[in-house]
């Protein structure tokens, strides 16, 4: 008998968790947090639960019942995590971080567990009130899926009455745009290879093909002064097959397809360095105008992180910008790519102009995202440095 793995509940644990907390200062939700309830059973009892919106409806009421405990109990964690880290260091975080990832999770875990144990509950109700279904197996498994909080020191807040003086957002900005990178990165590498295989396929083509026009040309197989002369025609007076071809057209399309996914991490890539570097402007500002009351010592220390945080952004923001023109020398290739195809494909006279072109174009973004992602991991050190320098001159390290 036909079984089926169903995900009977998908539980949004990360937006019921947010409503419960609020807004707080220095501890941020994991980028997903969900509590799920797998069944996998015979596929004429899924067949009679999924079209019961009754009973899914009591489904998904059960789940959230099981669900509101393990909630309003790390809602309290956290609260109580945030308040923690107001008068914290950055090492110091690492250990309540690593303690409230422990809790919420044995948290989350049991709850799924609850909420699956409920879900067995519902469906052996149902087969009772259905006899033609009373045989039918089922097993329900529960699964939580949490990503890592992040906790932030709080220490720095008090380096100067004005406030605002944490570089903190910056620096998880950046972190992020790391981890854009390297998806980047494999993108990258995926397309310049594509590009390296379709040009030496091209080039093949272009000596299989230039050689063939003319040894046709001279047999009378193919008659001299025709200005358009198919592959398919050579091909078959010449007896050559031509399977590279098409292979050299399903390159093409996967180059295609990697750079339309290049293009959309690029531009996200973009808006994160963009966003930083707003965020480290405010900062710059807000600095200015707490430097009356800091110590004189003070500002010259903490103006040199910034200054050095800064040009570090200023490079990434360099380096992105070659990583976004390498993609358009991309973009503009594959054009090249396809207009030699379709002048191979079609004869079209001086074909070999266009191959000409597409193989000359270098295949170059792997290099410029490799330059950004180092250009990131500068910018990190300096902006960890700087947040550094911020703690050390708040407890009068020096």
């Amino acid at each position: 008998m036909a079984t089926k793995k169903w995900t009977a509940v998908d539980y949004d644990a990360g937006r019921a968790l947010q409503n419960e907390t609020g807004n707080l200062e220095r501890v941020k939700l994991p980028a997903k947090m969900a509590l799920q309830v797998i069944v996998e059973l015979d596929e004429e009892l899924y067949k009679a639960l999924a079209k019961n919106p009754t009973w899914l409806q009591k489904l998904q009421q059960e789940a959230s019942s099981e669900a509101r405990d393990a909630i309003k109990s790390a809602a309290k964690l956290l609260k109580e995590a945030d308040d923690k880290a107001e008068g914290m260091r950055e090492q110091e975080t690492e250990a309540l971080k690593k303690k409230t990832q422990d809790s919420i999770e044995k948290m989350f875990e049991k709850a799924s567990d609850d909420m699956a144990e409920a879900t067995g509950k519902l469906i052996e109700d149902y087969k009772k009130g259905q006899k033609d279904l009373s045989d039918f197996r089922y097993r329900t498994m529960g699964k939580m899926l949490v990503t890592a909080i992040t906790v932030s020191a709080g220490i720095l807040i008090s380096v100067a009455t004005a406030g605002g003086l944490s570089i903190v957002g910056v620096g998880s900005i950046v972190r992020g745009a790391i981890a854009t990178c390297e998806d980047l990165a494999k993108l990258a590498l995926n397309a310049d290879q594509e590009a390296v295989i379709v040009q030496n396929e091209l080039k093949v083509l272009k000596k299989v093909l230039g050689d063939g026009v003319k040894e046709a040309s001279t047999s009378g197989k193919i008659a001299k002064g025709t200005k358009e002369i198919g592959l398919n025609l050579i091909s078959k007076a010449l007896g050559i097959s031509s399977p590279s071809l098409k292979n050299c057209e399903a390159h093409i399309d996967l180059h295609q397809i990697n750079i339309a996914k290049l293009e959309k991490e690029s531009k996200k890539l973009s808006e994160n360095v963009y966003d930083a570097m707003d965020k480290q402007e405010k900062w710059a500002k807000n600095f200015d105008a707490a430097k009356k009351l800091l110590p004189a010592q003070t500002v010259g220390k903490v103006r040199t992180s910034g200054d050095k945080a800064e040009k570090e952004l200023d490079a990434v923001l360099k380096s992105v910008i070659k990583v976004n023109e390498s993609v358009n020398r991309a973009e503009e290739r594959q054009k090249q790519f396809e207009k030699a195809l379709e002048a191979l494909k079609e004869g079209v006279p001086d074909w070999v102009k266009w191959v000409d072109v597409a193989i000359s174009l270098a295949a170059d973004i792997a290099t410029g995202v490799h330059d950004a992602s180092t250009a990131l991991e500068k910018a990190a050190a300096g902006i960890s440095a700087l947040d550094q320098a911020l703690a050390d001159e708040a407890l009068g390290i020096k």
